[in-house]
């Protein structure tokens, strides 16, 4: 009987050896810290050009790609806007007229 309990204890104490928590893996190192992504660019006075034309997707791709903005928009006289700030966007400012009264990044 003393050889079962023996045998049984020794059977338990390796089933809990199995369960124990083994140490986290080492994380990898590391190769490079990527650098910080540059912010949007954008130059309104480059878009300068456009001013007094009226408005169609032509007139705001010239005016995008001249700002070397990532997009651009154009806003109405009489339109409510949103006010979220985006470093990258070039606005396109319209008259009652809808011609292009100025530019802005934004």
């Amino acid at each position: 009987m003393a050889r079962k309990l023996h045998t049984l204890a020794w059977l338990f104490a390796a089933a809990l050896t199995g369960c124990a928590s083994s140490p986290p893996p080492k994380a990898a190192p590391s190769a490079a810290v990527a650098p910080a992504p540059l912010p949007p660019r954008c130059d309104p006075s480059a878009a300068q050009t456009v001013i007094g034309l009226p408005i169609d997707a032509r007139v705001i791709e010239k005016a995008r790609a001249a700002a070397g903005a990532d997009m651009a928009r154009a806003v109405r006289a009489d339109q409510v806007g949103v006010q979220d700030y985006r470093a990258g966007r070039l606005n396109l400012y319209l008259d009652a007229q809808r011609r292009v009264a100025r530019v802005a990044c934004g």
